[in-house]
């Protein structure tokens, strides 16, 4: 049995914090110690976990084999290109990076000293996304909607990097096509940046996503709706729901009978068994296993790049 990879995990915010409980439940995963710039976040966690805190950035690098990173977006480039140097691979949380620029220069990085990174595009690691992507087939519109009550952390970023990326890097996934066109508008109305935000993206497939994202709204949505020639799909992110309806040539138990141009058609609707895993988890323990059994990453550095991309072709309609 192969030894657990060494990981250290920059960063001990909010979300920094829920890493380090989740690094620690991944048997691939030994966590050798954390850091953050204040030199006191998470001292009760750490000492819950008995995990040690180190007051240097590049020590902890020395020590460990594979980096974390869940600081602010602004901090991602300069620690990542760090760990990448001393040839250490890299979980970089969304955003990859703060601009397309630094995204591109940690693309040449990696390949100079041959190092996996992975993006933390977490709802592709969602039991409901999990569940409905094999149904997904030749998409021909989706409509996205993620709504999120107000908090001020985050605001340093527009909604389109801190929300709607989520559905930005799903749509691409489904996509696997560029796209050709792309209009929104946003609106400010708390922060310096967009707070609401609408898109819509159409690629070459042909496959054209309206998306809605929104921090302060009064309630929390975070719903797909997937159409396509033989189904209707639609999950529910936030409470794990999904429902499949498929128009079928022939009857199946429990099908209805539908008149329709092309003749007698079946509906037949399923709901899905929804897994009840942590999608967190899940995607660390996956970064793990593409370094320890040497295979490509699930959500690949030029993954992030794509959605980097997108966030920042929105980002100027909305500015102009």
């Amino acid at each position: 049995m192969k030894s657990p990879l060494k990981v250290g995990l920059a960063g001990l915010g909010h979300l920094g914090k829920i890493h380090l409980k989740c690094l620690m439940q991944v048997p691939e995963i030994e966590v050798v110690g954390c850091y953050d710039t204040d030199g006191s976040a998470g001292e009760e966690l750490l000492r819950e976990q008995g995990v040690r805190r180190f007051h240097n950035i590049s020590e902890l690098i020395s020590h460990c084999e594979a980096l974390d990173i869940v600081t602010p977006t602004m901090t991602h480039f300069e620690i990542a290109q760090q760990a990448i140097r001393q040839g250490k691979h890299c979980f970089i949380e969304k955003p990859v990076t703060s601009t397309l620029k630094e995204a591109y220069a940690l693309e040449l990085l990696q390949k100079e000293f041959k190092v996996k990174i992975q993006i933390g595009h977490v709802e592709r690691y969602n039991p409901c996304f999990v569940a409905v992507f094999p149904y997904i087939k030749n998409a021909r519109f989706i409509e996205a909607h993620r709504l999120s009550q107000f908090n001020p952390r985050g605001t340093d970023v527009s909604v389109v990097h801190d929300l709607m990326i989520h559905d930005l890097d799903l749509i691409s996934l489904i996509a696997q096509s560029e796209p050709v066109d792309i209009r929104a508008n946003g609106v400010r109305i708390v922060s310096k940046s967009a707070d609401i935000c609408n898109a819509r993206v159409e690629f070459e497939s042909g496959l054209v996503a309206n998306i809605t994202a929104s921090r302060i709204s009064m309630k929390q949505m975070r719903k797909l709706r997937i159409f396509q020639n033989d189904a209707y799909i639609s999950l529910d992110l936030a409470s794990k729901e999904a429902q499949v309806i498929s128009l079928l040539d022939n009857q199946e138990d429990n099908t209805l009978e539908l008149d329709t141009y092309q003749g007698k058609k079946y509906i037949k609707l399923q709901e899905l068994e929804i897994d009840s895993s942590n999608a967190i988890v899940d995607e660390l323990r996956s970064f793990a296993k593409c370094i320890l059994e040497d295979k490509v990453c699930d959500v690949s550095l030029q993954d992030g790049i794509r959605a980097l991309s997108l966030v920042e072709s929105i980002n100027k309609m909305i500015n102009e």
